[in-house]
Order: structure tokens, then C-alpha cells, then sequence
């Protein structure tokens, strides 16, 4: 039966004495029912992962892309807050402890996740990721760049509002284009070199330098970018690191 017919019957049920309460019971159960289907696969993905992560041990030589989302990096370790619906990721808070062992790593990559952490939780993130990386190993990281964007809003260029319109964002002048980076898509800090400079050096890193999409002269970095902003790159702000010897 059609899902119009089906709430046209739904309706006239419910305006018969007594007829809404059978249909709300099962309603109930139906919503029960997938709770616990829920629960149980996020049961079966986490401990998964528990495996996972215990069959890690030892290791020096991984790469992780943290925040990944659906956008995930091949032969890597891809990770996210949030469970993606095939299970790919493993599930990790990257403003927490990670579940890896010192030097583990031998790259990390974060491709437009800091901009959601603020600024004491993106600390913890770079101090994680330093312990994690062995001697040596590399860390990227993309992100919106608040200069380029306040100097798009300076500058007042056309072609950056329209590619940005292009992109679905409702902009109707560059105050919306602003607004549209710091607020949308669960955004709590946006950043720009010195700041994740800042960060990077204070949690030990060194050789913080600027990068450009799909480039980098460390060779595990290169080729490993995903979001690929076309016409709007000279507002995302890549940058690499090392951890020293």
C-alpha cells in the first residue's frame, strides 16, 4: 500500500474510540525494535574495533586519517567520531586519548576536522598525535583558512562568491560567505597558519610549513588529500609537520 494511503488510513484509525492506541503500541515496538537492531550492530562494530586496535600492538608504521568521514584514505587507518554506516572507520574521539600505543605512527592525516574542535580540544588533538607518531613521522592537516576568507570578504571578488554559490551555499554577499565557514557543518573555531602553527610547535612539532592540495615533499603525504575544494582552494589552508628526532 501506498505511504499516502497508508497515512490516510493511519488517520481515520486514529479517529475511531480506542483505534489510536494499537496503533501507537505498535508504532512503539517498531521503534524498539530498531533501537535494539542499533545497538546491537554498534555492540558488534565495537568490539570490531576493540580487535582492531589489539591487533595493532607493536606497530610503528601506521597511518591514520583521523576525522575521515566518508572520505577515506586507501591503506589507511581511517577514523571518526562518528560511526559511519558500513562500519570502515574505526570510531575514536580525537579530543581524547587515543586508543594507540607511543610511536605507532608513522603519519597522520586530518583533512577539515579541526575547524569542529575548539581550540583547547584541538591542543589535545596535536599532543595525541605527537605521542602517536614515531621519530621523524609526518603529520598534514586542511583546514578553512580565516585569512584567505577575510581577505575574500576584503577583496570582494566575484568569481570566489560564485564559486562558492556553486558549491550549494546559500550566499547572498560575502558577510554570508563568512558566516557560511565559521558557522555551518558543526564548525567551532576556524583557523589560520600562525594558529595551527602555534598549536603544531607547542606540541613539539617542527618544520611547519604550508601546502598546497595533492602536494607535499614529505612522500607519505602526497596524493592523500580528499576534499578537493576546486575553485575555492586559496581558502583552505594545508599545512605538514614533523615530529624531531
Amino acid at each position: 500500500m501506498e505511504e499516502i494511503a497508508l497515512d490516510r488510513l493511519g488517520k481515520a484509525v486514529r479517529r475511531v474510540p480506542g483505534g489510536r492506541l494499537p496503533l501507537d503500541a505498535r508504532n512503539a515496538l517498531r521503534a524498539r525494535r530498531s533501537q535494539r537492531a542499533a545497538e546491537r550492530r554498534e555492540a558488534e562494530f565495537a568490539e570490531r574495533d576493540r580487535r582492531w586496535v589489539a591487533g595493532l600492538v607493536g606497530r610503528s608504521d601506521l597511518r591514520l586519517n583521523i576525522g575521515a568521514s566518508g572520505e577515506h584514505v586507501e591503506g589507511w587507518i581511517n577514523a571518526d567520531l562518528h560511526r559511519d554506516p558500513a562500519g570502515h572507520c574505526l570510531r575514536m574521539d580525537a579530543a581524547e586519548p587515543w586508543p594507540f600505543e607511543d610511536g605507532a605512527a608513522e603519519a597522520i592525516n586530518s583533512e577539515h576536522m579541526i575547524e569542529h574542535l575548539m581550540r583547547d580540544a584541538a591542543s589535545v588533538y596535536f599532543r595525541e598525535a605527537f605521542r602517536v607518531l614515531s621519530t621523524g613521522g609526518v603529520i598534514r592537516t586542511s583546514t578553512p583558512d580565516l585569512r584567505a576568507i577575510c581577505e575574500a570578504y576584503v577583496d570582494g571578488d566575484p568569481v570566489v562568491l560564485a564559486a562558492h554559490r556553486s558549491q550549494g551555499y546559500d550566499a547572498r554577499n560575502y558577510a554570508d560567505l563568512v558566516n557560511n565557514y565559521l558557522q555551518l557543518h558543526g564548525h567551532r573555531h576556524v583557523y589560520d597558519f600562525e594558529s595551527v602553527a602555534l598549536l603544531l610547535t607547542e606540541a613539539g612539532f617542527e618544520q611547519v610549513e604550508r601546502a598546497e592540495f595533492g602536494e607535499s615533499r614529505h612522500a607519505l603525504l602526497r596524493g592523500i588529500d580528499r576534499h578537493d575544494a576546486g575553485e575555492l582552494r586559496s581558502l583552505v589552508l594545508t599545512v605538514d609537520a614533523v615530529k624531531p628526532g
